[in-house]
C-alpha cells in the first residue's frame, strides 16, 4: 500500500466503514475507494478531502494527499496546503537507523522523548500552542517511524509514549480551535493506549473525548464518557478523578440540574490537585484540577446555569488563586468572568475582563480564547459607546487583522 492508502485503510478500521459504504458516502465508485486503499490510485484534492470529512479525519487524508501528490505530480492543486496534522516525516536514512537500534539505544531514545514531552507542556504553558505543536509533531514522527520497526515489548513502551504525545496534539489543536485536528488527535492516542494497554490513558483520552463533546454542549453523550472514562479509572488518583467529577458537573449544568452540578463540584473538590502543581503534568493526569481550577469550572457551571452573579463570585476566587504556571487558565477565566459581566447587564466590567482576556490570548497564542473575548464582544455591541466596549472591540479588531 501507498501511505494514503495505509492510512485511508486504518482510518476505514478504526471507524467500522466498509468500501461501498464509503463509497457511497463520498460519492464515488466503490472501485474506486478499493484502488485508493491498496495505493493503486492517486487522490483529487476533492477525493481527499471528502474522505477526510467522511471519515473524521482531521485534516490527515488531505494533508498527506498534498504531500504525497503535489502540483504536477497526479494533478493535486493541493501541495501548497498547510500540513498541521501530520507528523514532520522522518528521513529514510534516520527510519533506518531506527530499525536497527539496540535494546539499550532504544530505551534512551524513549527516556529522552519522555523528558522532551515535559518539557513541551513547560513551552506551551509559557509559549502558547503555536510554539509547541510544530515540537510535538516532529516527536511524533519519529514515534510513528518507530512504530514501523519495534516489537513488544519494547513496542509497548513507545506506544504509551506516543499515546501521550498525541493527546498533547489533540490539546494544541483544541487550543487553536481546530476541532477536527483535536478529535482526530485524541483518536490515534486512544488507539495506542489501547494497544499499549494503558488503562488510564484510554480513561484519560474518554475524559478528552467528553471535553469536545461539552463544547458541542451536548449533556448526554458528556454524561456517558464520564462515566466510561470512571470506569476505565477504577483506582486511579486522586486528581484525575476530580477532572472526570467536574467534567460530569458540566454536563448537570448543561441539562440544568444545579444541585447535581454542584454535588459533582464539591466532590472533585475532595479530590482536587495540591495548589502548588508545576503545570508540566509530571503529577499525572488531572494534575491541573486543583481547587482553583475547580472554581473556575463552578463559575462556568453558574454561567451555563444562567446565574450570572454566582458565577461573577466563583471566578474572581478562581483569578485570585490560580498560581503562575496556569496563566493560560487565568485567561480563560476572565474570558469566563467577562462574559458573566455581560449577562448580569455590567458591560463597563464585561469589557475590562474581556480584555484581560485577550491581552493573555495574545500572549499565549490562544485562539480558543480570543473566540471566548469575541462572543463577549458581539453580546456587547448595543453598549459601543461605552469607552471601554469601544476600546475592547478595536483590540479585537486589530489582534484579527494580525
Amino acid at each position: 500500500m501507498s501511505e494514503f492508502g495505509d492510512e485511508l485503510q486504518r482510518l476505514m478500521v478504526l471507524r467500522g466503514v466498509g468500501v461501498r459504504a464509503l463509497a457511497r458516502q463520498v460519492p464515488c465508485n466503490a472501485g474506486h475507494i478499493s484502488q485508493l486503499r491498496h495505493g493503486q490510485k492517486r487522490p483529487s484534492p476533492q477525493t481527499a478531502k471528502r474522505l477526510d470529512d467522511v471519515l473524521d479525519a482531521g485534516g490527515r487524508l488531505a494533508n498527506l494527499a498534498a504531500r504525497l501528490f503535489p502540483r504536477g505530480v497526479g494533478g493535486s492543486a493541493a501541495g501548497t496546503r498547510e500540513m498541521k496534522n501530520v507528523p514532520v516525516p522522518v528521513e529514510h536514512a534516520v527510519r533506518a537507523r531506527l530499525s536497527e537500534f539496540s535494546a539499550t539505544q532504544l530505551d534512551e531514545l524513549i527516556c529522552y522523548l519522555d523528558d522532551q514531552w515535559h518539557a513541551l507542556v513547560k513551552a506551551d504553558n509559557l509559549l502558547g500552542p503555536r510554539h509547541a505543536l510544530g515540537a510535538v509533531h516532529a516527536q511524533l514522527g519519529v514515534i510513528e517511524a518507530l512504530l514501523r520497526s519495534v516489537r513488544p515489548p519494547a513496542r509497548q513502551r513507545v506506544l504509551r509514549l506516543g499515546s501521550k504525545y498525541a493527546e498533547s496534539s489533540a490539546w494544541l489543536h483544541e487550543d487553536s480551535c481546530d476541532m477536527a485536528g483535536a478529535r482526530y488527535w485524541t483518536g490515534r492516542s486512544m488507539e495506542w493506549a489501547v494497544e499499549g494497554g494503558d488503562r488510564l490513558m484510554v480513561s484519560w483520552t474518554l475524559f478528552r473525548r467528553g471535553q469536545q463533546a461539552a463544547a458541542d454542549r451536548d449533556a448526554a453523550q458528556v454524561l456517558g464518557l464520564a462515566a466510561a472514562a470512571r470506569r476505565e479509572a477504577a483506582g486511579c488518583g486522586h486528581p484525575m478523578l476530580a477532572a472526570i467529577l467536574q467534567e460530569e458537573a458540566q454536563a448537570h449544568a448543561l441539562d440544568g440540574s444545579e444541585v447535581a452540578c454542584h454535588n459533582s463540584l464539591d466532590r472533585a473538590h475532595g479530590l482536587a490537585a495540591a495548589p502548588d502543581d508545576p503545570g508540566d503534568a509530571s503529577n499525572g493526569h488531572g494534575s491541573f484540577c486543583t481547587a482553583a481550577y475547580l472554581e473556575m469550572q463552578r463559575g462556568a457551571c453558574w454561567l451555563t446555569l444562567g446565574r450570572p452573579g454566582r458565577a461573577i463570585a466563583a471566578l474572581e476566587t478562581a483569578v485570585g488563586s490560580l498560581p503562575p504556571a496556569y496563566r493560560r487558565d487565568r485567561g480563560v477565566a476572565f474570558g469566563y468572568q467577562a462574559a458573566a459581566f455581560a449577562a448580569a447587564g455590567e458591560p463597563a466590567e464585561a469589557a475590562t475582563a474581556a480584555m484581560q482576556a485577550l491581552d493573555i490570548a495574545r500572549d499565549s497564542g490562544s485562539e480558543r480564547i480570543t473566540r471566548m473575548v469575541g462572543a463577549t464582544a458581539d453580546a456587547l455591541a448595543p453598549h459601543s459607546e461605552l469607552e471601554a466596549v469601544a476600546g475592547l472591540r478595536a483590540a479585537l479588531a486589530e489582534t484579527s487583522a494580525a
